[in-house]
């Protein structure tokens, strides 16, 4: 099915592909075609009619390429996540005898004049000079390239050699890079051939370097299992890490001698420490969300416990994967390369279900790349053009359009007075969502207009006019709604249905008074309306506010129209949990259901609790974090909250190690991206 000179090999688009798009546009489809959609399939078509040898990744061969090189050629590493040709190097030159010749500087301000000087150094002597993070010196560049155009190769030692590392760069001289031998080091693809690189690179030395030997090797095992997996969560996206972490192979080098450092100086094994130092400090120091340094802690802790060194203790529910017994690194080796080539979910800690979001993702990514490089034209024929289906879009939202609310209009106990001459809390909050809705709905009004004017070529289609246009085409949402819009992931279309449905609801509470359950995801700044109900309950019970936390109780109501009104507290509805289910009777967590990815939540109803009484209720409870949008990440506003995490809400469960739930990246959210 596929020969050699498919893409797989010589980078080639099949059938006419290549004669109807530009270089960059087909590098940019390859890329995604061997990274994302299509890798497992040609991947398991060649492994069945070639040999596996054609899709595992070889063995970095450094030595190789410096037997090509010679002392005028620099050989430059192009730098990727989660690969280090440090160590690399280190070996090479240990094994020629160079390790005291070879010369660091990692380039940044002010390192110019010291590199050139080194590498005027190494010319003279014959020592190796390795000038690392090119890309971090622009201005430098310059510099390099006149150095490398300007040099005399008999001038120069024969045993000179110029090594470089930079991440792809734009200000890297090419001439430079023309006459230089590339050298890359991705990180390997999958948790087989993750594991596979870091014993490879393990020798017997290192292996038997510990005096507690089983101990040592059981734990060096989990160690690189950890490390494999924590690398292999990020092709499922936001449910594996909230922020894709770039962890090189020196977290692991340094983990494993301090694994080895720990179990020489002391009786026992430090659990505690090993969990703290890995999990929280080597690895951790990366790590800059919350959610995510309770993660990897919960991860490791699933490898990092006296069971691992009992002989057949599973590191997930299957019965692959296991720390082999005491033995040899070849052993170890042998075991590896055991394993199954495609991982289930279940050994990263995931729920199958996951597959599919990873899946989603991977074509998302596919199809954004099909768009980026498709051609802005109109079409010809009988056909509609894009500037019609633009305009046909631009009047239809007009017409759906809702009218702005007004506060003239609003139920007397919509902005019911307080006995010092105040407006209740939760009305000077729904005040303040109306004005930003209306701003939203003004904001919206006119730019259709103009985009509509633009299109008929009465006044200029401006930059952000076109940006508007084009967005309507890929069913974006445009730049210009976006800065006054709240936070949402949902394409065009189904963006404004959206949008009418919060429109609806806040108008309801103005003009009909609270309603029984809040609609949380329709508001733009929901933390504020948490602080506006817990001062309404402060208010009315005389308790100082900031000796109060909401503790979250999920009722078996599914339908917010028929549920009762708590005497104090406020009920939320709209909420959707994914990465797990929910069993409505027990009002626990439960697994998902087979191919159900998102499941609706109940009411939830916010008791106000004093916080010296919060302890004793959470306990044994499953924290779980909620979110505006499925993205998870956010950054860190004006107003002291994240542009995305909301609070957390703490959630029943029967099981006792809270980490299951922790490693299924079990969340809830304000909205799904459809």
């Amino acid at each position: 099915m596929f020969a050699e000179d498919d893409f797989m090999y010589n980078r080639r688009l099949p059938g006419d592909w290549s004669d109807k798009l530009t270089p960059f546009q087909q590098l940019l489809i390859i890329k995604s075609l061997r990274e994302n959609l299509l890798f497992p399939i040609v991947r398991n078509v060649v492994s069945k009619d070639l040999g596996e040898m054609f899709v595992e990744s070889p063995p970095f061969d450094l030595a190789g390429c410096f037997a090509d090189s010679k002392n005028t050629t620099p050989i430059i590493f192009i730098l990727s996540a989660g690969a280090d040709p440090t160590d690399y190097l280190l070996k090479l030159a240990m094994e020629h005898d160079y390790l005291e010749r070879l010369h660091f500087i990692s380039l940044g301000q002010g390192q110019g004049p010291k590199a050139s000087k080194l590498v005027q150094i190494g010319r003279d002597s014959g020592d190796w000079v390795c000038l690392q993070n090119c890309h971090l010196a622009a201005s430098w560049m310059p510099t390099l390239e006149n150095l490398q155009e300007q040099q005399d190769p008999d001038a120069i030692d024969e045993n000179y050699r110029l090594w470089l590392t930079s991440m792809p760069s734009a200000f890297f001289p090419v001439p430079v890079l023309q006459s230089g031998i590339k050298v890359t080091n991705e990180p390997p693809k999958g948790l087989k051939a993750n594991l596979g690189r870091t014993f490879a690179d393990i020798s017997t030395e290192i292996y038997e370097a510990c005096s507690k030997a089983r101990e040592f090797k059981k734990l060096l095992f989990g160690l690189a299992f950890f490390h494999a997996v924590i690398l292999e969560r990020r092709k499922f996206g936001p449910i594996g890490w909230n922020i894709p972490y770039e962890w090189m192979d020196s977290d692991f080098q340094v983990s494993r001698e301090q694994v080895n450092m720990y179990l020489t100086s002391q009786s026992g094994v430090p659990w505690v420490t090993l969990n703290y130092i890995i999990a929280e400090v080597n690895y951790g120091g990366r790590v800059t969300d919350d959610k995510d340094v309770r993660l990897i802690s919960a991860i490791l802790s699933r490898y990092f416990n006296p069971g691992i060194l009992e002989d057949g203790y599973k590191l997930s529910p299957l019965e692959n994967y296991y720390a082999p017994n005491e033995g040899t690194v070849e052993e170890v080796r042998d075991f590896i390369k055991g394993l199954p080539m495609d991982e289930s979910p279940l050994v990263f800690g995931f729920h199958p279900n996951a597959l599919i979001t990873a899946q989603n993702n991977e074509a998302k990514k596919f199809l954004d790349t099909i768009i980026s490089v498709q051609p802005r034209l109109s079409s010809g024929g009988a056909g509609m053009s894009q500037e019609d289906i633009v305009a046909g879009m631009a009047s239809e939202f007009l017409e759906r359009l809702p009218q702005p609310m007004n506060p003239k209009q609003a139920h007397p106990k919509t902005y019911e007075a307080t006995p010092d001459g105040g407006i209740v809390s939760l009305g000077v909050f729904h005040g303040q969502e109306l004005d930003r809705f209306n701003v939203l709905v003004g904001g919206i009004k006119a730019s259709l207009i103009l985009l509509d004017k633009a299109i008929k070529g009465l006044v200029v289609m401006s930059a952000v006019m076109e940006d508007m246009f084009n967005c309507f085409i890929d069913q974006k949402l445009p730049g210009n709604w976006t800065s006054i819009a709240y936070p949402c992931l949902k394409p065009l279309n189904s963006w404004m249905a959206d949008f009418i449905l919060r429109m609806q609801f806040m108008n309801n509470w103005l003009t009909q008074a609270a309603p029984k359950s809040f609609w949380l995801p329709c508001f733009y700044f929901p933390q504020g309306f948490m602080t506006a109900s817990m001062q309404v309950h402060a208010r009315s019970t005389k308790i100082p506010i900031d000796t109060l936390a909401f503790f979250s109780e999920i009722t078996t109501c599914t339908d917010e129209r028929v549920c009762d009104v708590p005497q104090q507290g406020v009920n939320l509805h709209g909420l959707i949990i994914q990465g797990g289910g929910w069993d409505v009777p027990k009002a626990i967590l439960a697994e998902s259901d087979k191919d159900v990815l998102f499941v609706m939540m109940p009411v939830v109803w916010l008791n106000p609790t004093l916080q010296q009484d919060l302890p004793d209720k959470t306990k044994g409870r499953y924290s779980c974090p909620l979110y505006k949008t499925s993205e998870r990440k956010g950054t860190l506003s004006t107003t002291g909250h994240s542009t995305n995490f909301i609070c957390y809400l703490t959630l029943g469960t029967d099981m006792d190690d809270l980490g299951h739930w922790i490693r299924r990246g079990i969340a809830m959210l304000c909205m799904l991206d459809y």
